[in-house]
């Protein structure tokens, strides 16, 4: 059991894999076991039939597996055919059925009592790998003409080869598993028909694997496409069976192909026979007596049994001599197939350019044991031009020095990995037991000497040979893999609350560090987890505080965005004189961490494209602050925006890379398995999966949900759909952070101003030129929205003439688009609130609201046609609403209507965390530029300054706080 326990012990003997490699003489393997029994019979004086008899009831015992090749073997002799079928599916049944406990045991990779060493499953795993190799012998000797078995014991047999080894590898030998993927079994496998069995056990649907009337297509006919040369399509297809056939593009013309097929000719050509005596020399032919002459037959060489014929594509579709035009390629190979004397066989796609024959090698699964009796050879990696490295602790999962929060990390992973490899052997196992294999006959029995069969006997006392419809197979199917789907639903149970635990674990307050504190021992690559930033805001914007905060216009004259800053000496000077900083390099010490935070962003002459003389007054050596968002707001210039690289709120983010997320779990999943695990990640490709899978996770007031509706006083206190989007976003955001992914959410809305209509005007409206400020607000914010002013975060379109419209109350199209996209920020909970309070009373939650103003543009001065404010409420994640909204106009009340659709949704993207690894800013920067930072820099180009009224010397103004609490860009 100790020697089972460590990855050094062979799973498969060295000596089964070799005896596999080649195909089974069965003739002479019998003649030589009934050789020693006539013998052992002659020396003792027993009869032989009593001798093998004893020899099979000491040998047939369920305890001793590993005696079940000898009992086969002596039943051979016997000719008991049902009894050999009986024997190997009794031991397959144990082995599959043992399976399912495994899912009940504690036996998972990172636990206290490590899986090598844990008894609870170490006896049952190693009783599998003695059984599975003995069963594939079986196969091997059934394979060579030793005996017969029926379909559903070959099938029994294979899955219980397979589950087997799965089991004896759990937890111990990730190669293994990795090998058993990738190597199928030789054995007819129907993907298409398995997904009934692990998909639902109750419905049995039809097969769906049916296009255009033509059973077994399902990409169009361009399964068949193979890319080779003439000579060879024909030796792929010269040993096949009649009908099958391939598809071989033109290497010049895109346009042209040629269908290569197996026809039902049979070769001719003569071949010259010499007959030679013993000596070697050759004999002479006697003389033939004449014979009439018979009319010569046509001469059918090796190479014409396989004909090509040119297909070409054109503008009215497919053709093919004079077949077509076809709209699709499966049509006009369905049209030549009927003219043929034999059908093309549409269910044998070429299978990585090869059209794949099954029952071809010794067994079933000698391809897998081999290279699994290879990996038992070797203990160490030999790199190239390098030395014998030995297997690290960290690949040999001893490791002793875990954490506990390493512990859980790679607990998650490790169940993730298992669940990944049960999910794509369920798939692998329920498309063989689905499978229908036409060429394999029922199970016929062997009679002994003094036997005599009735011709009613199948072969198997289970009457696994019975014909049995479509909807039978499919249940005796489920039958076979019911205990790996078991299992599957075991594991799948177990790691719900690993991977997507409740709301309790997720809004718990992480552990962070204050910024009042930070001192010269702390690292830059902890400032994700360092907080009071927001409070050294909210303090400064009090009245007294003795900063001084400017309003900086930027862009055009008359359409200018404000931003507020607030300088750098201002600050330094009030935290040294709060007792923040002890001195000025310990101020600007925070003052950075703040800018690494992106709780403040720089802006200086420098980054601006301004007149002189505004740089004149304001040297590059002043800097000067922005106070960023958690939730900024980006107005979006075009679609490929949505997903562009930027630093947004207080992170920077990267489109979604797979090799980032390949980058985020090797780490973590080295350490949980070492590079075998590592291996069988990237084959199961577990970090898309693993994305996939999180991306899907249900919250869990939606796993509850189906109860009575939360009331209190008489009103509903269900989240509206707005909410709740934003809530099952932010939660999906902290699975990924639990995880130490970079994966996170960001929301995308879409604005589209469709019409626009004046109600004062029932004869329909005169022609003119509008356009539209936009922007996402909370609910209460009084920023200014107009062509004179308004906020860094808002957008304009641009001005479109819409023509005169006819009929009663007819509107005008206006069709014009805004995209606007918004971060969920981190160190918040699932309702969005922050765990920094000075944070939450600045920021408080999501943008709740479209703000729209509609002006017509003239040449003196814009017109404004109204306003109004769109509560975003009933808008749910990939939903749209739709309504005409009144546009209000000050004292003019309500003259015009605008037909407003807004749509909403949410791209995933990778949070960059390059900051963590004290990468350089500028290179940051580059790779992220900050949207409101490039916003400013491209408007400036338009003209800069500074007010002198608003906003100066206002350390006194009582509503100063909620002046920043919509101004704060």
């Amino acid at each position: 059991m100790e020697h089972f326990a460590h990855r050094s012990h062979s799973l498969i003997p060295t000596a089964a894999a070799e005896v596999l490699h080649n195909s089974c003489d069965s003739q002479g393997l019998l003649n030589a076991v009934y050789k020693s029994v006539s013998e052992l019979s002659e020396h003792f004086g027993i009869d032989e039939n009593t001798l093998i008899q004893q020899a099979w009831e000491l040998l047939s015992s369920s305890l001793k597996p590993r005696r079940i090749v000898f009992a086969v073997l002596l039943q051979c002799l016997l000719g008991r055919g049902d009894i050999i079928e009986d024997i190997i599916r009794d031991a397959a049944s144990r082995q599959t059925n043992a399976s399912e406990f495994l899912g009940l045991a504690n036996d998972t990779i990172v636990d206290e009592s490590d899986t090598k060493y844990y008894l609870s499953s170490q006896f049952g795993r190693r009783e599998s790998a003695n059984i599975v190799w003995q069963l594939e012998l079986c196969l091997w000797l059934h394979r060579g003409g030793a005996f017969e078995m029926s379909v559903k014991a070959v099938k029994e047999t294979v899955l219980a080869i397979r589950i087997g080894i799965a089991t004896s590898s759990w937890g111990r030998c990730h190669q293994s598993l990795d090998t058993l993927l990738r190597a199928e079994p030789d054995y007819p496998m129907d993907f298409d028909a398995g997904k009934n069995l692990w998909r639902s056990m109750k419905i049995i649907a039809p097969n769906d694997n049916v296009l255009d009337g033509v059973d077994g297509v399902s990409s169009g006919g361009w399964e068949f496409l193979v890319d080779c040369r003439r000579d060879e399509a024909t030796e792929m297809l010269r040993d096949g069976k009649p009908g099958q056939f391939l598809i071989r593009p033109h290497p010049q013309d895109p346009g042209v192909f040629t269908l290569s097929f197996k026809t039902n000719l049979v070769p001719t050509e003569p071949t010259p026979v010499t007959n030679y005596d013993e000596a070697g020399a050759i004999d002479k032919q006697e003389p033939k007596a004449e014979q009439p002459p018979q009319p010569a037959k046509k001469i059918v060489k090796r190479d014409d049994v396989v004909q090509h014929a040119i297909v070409r594509l054109t503008d009215s579709g497919f053709r093919c001599g004079s077949f077509g035009p076809f709209v699709t390629l499966v049509k006009l190979l369905h049209a030549v197939s009927e003219s043929l004397p034999f059908d093309l066989r549409f269910n044998d796609p070429p299978i990585k350019g090869v059209i794949k024959e099954r029952g071809t090698l010794p067994s079933p699964n000698s391809f897998l044991f081999r290279k699994m009796a290879l990996h038992s050879k070797s203990d160490y990696f030999q790199l190239s031009g390098s030395t014998k490295i030995q297997i690290t602790e960290v690949d040999d999962c001893t490791r002793t020095d875990r954490d506990f929060s390493d512990v859980c990390l790679e607990k998650c992973y490790g169940l993730f990995a298992q669940l990944m490899f049960l999910t794509e052997l369920r798939k692998q196992l329920c498309a063989l037991a689905s499978a229908v294999d036409e060429d394999t006959g029922s199970a016929l029995p062997r009679a002994g000497p003094n036997e005599a069969l009735s011709d009613d006997f199948d072969g198997s006392i289970s009457e696994g040979s019975l014909e049995l419809d479509e909807e039978e197979v499919i249940g005796v199917a489920c039958r076979m893999v019911r205990p790996l789907l078991n299992w599957v639903r075991s594991k799948e149970i177990d790691i719900i609350d690993e991977i997507a635990p409740l709301v309790g674990d997720i809004n718990r307050n992480p552990s962070a560090t204050s910024l009042s504190v930070v001192g010269e021992e702390e690292s830059m690559k902890h400032t994700r987890f360092i907080t009071g930033g927001d409070s050294f805001i909210r303090r400064m914007i009090q009245a007294g505080s003795g900063v001084d905060f400017r309003t900086l216009r930027v862009g055009e004259a008359g359409n200018s965005v404000i931003v507020v800053l607030f300088g750098k000496s201002d600050a330094v000077q009030w935290m040294i004189s709060n007792g923040v900083g002890s001195d000025k390099a310990d101020a600007e010490k925070k003052l950075k961490v703040m800018e690494s935070m992106r709780v403040i962003e720089p802006i200086t002459s420098t980054d601006l494209s301004i007149p002189k003389s505004y740089a004149a007054t304001h040297p590059a050596t002043e800097s000067r602050y922005r106070f960023v968002d958690p939730w900024e707001v980006e107005a979006l210039e075009s679609k490929a925006g949505e997903t562009a690289n930027a630093a947004l709120g207080r992170a920077r983010y990267q489109s979604l890379s797979v090799g980032q997320i390949a980058n985020a779990c090797e780490k973590t999943v080295r350490a949980t398995g070492g590079l075998h695990l590592l291996s069988l990640w990237a084959t199961l490709k577990g970090g898309i999966t693993l994305t996939k899978a999180l991306c899907s996770a249900h919250p869990p007031w939606e796993r509850d949900a189906g109860g009575d509706l939360l009331m209190r006083g008489g009103f509903l206190l269900e989240p509206s759909p707005y909410e709740n989007s934003i809530r099952q976003h932010l939660y999906g955001n902290s699975l990924f952070r639990r995880l130490n992914l970079p994966q996170r959410f960001l929301a995308l809305l879409q604005v589209e101003l469709l019409d626009l209509k004046n109600v004062t005007s029932p004869s329909g409206s005169s022609s003119l030129t509008a356009y539209a400020l936009l922007r996402l607000k909370r609910q209460g914010s009084s920023a200014p929205l107009n062509h004179k002013a308004r906020s860094l975060d808002s957008a304009s379109t641009q001005p479109r003439k819409i023509s005169k419209s006819s009929g009663l109350n007819a509107p005008a199209s206006w069709g014009s688009l805004v995209r606007f996209r918004f971060p969920l920020p981190e160190l918040v909970n699932c309702e969005g609130r922050s765990f920094d309070a000075d944070r939450e009373s600045l920021f408080r939650g999501p943008p709740t609201c479209l703000q729209v103003t509609a002006y017509e543009k003239k040449f003196m001065s814009d017109a404004e046609l109204g306003g109004a404010d769109i509560n975003l409420e009933s808008l749910g994640s990939g939903g749209q609403i739709e309504e005409w909204v009144p546009l209000r106009a000050g004292k003019d009340g309500i003259t015009w209507f605008a037909r407003i659709r807004i749509s909403l949704r949410f791209e995933l993207m990778c949070m960059d965390l390059s900051t963590d690894d004290g990468e350089d800013d500028s290179i940051t920067n580059d790779r992220c530029p900050s949207v409101g930072l490039k916003k400013i820099q491209y408007l400036s180009r338009l003209g800069a300054h500074e007010d002198v009224k608003g906003v100066k010397n206002s350390i006194s103004t009582p509503d100063l706080a909620g002046y920043f609490g919509s101004m704060l860009y």
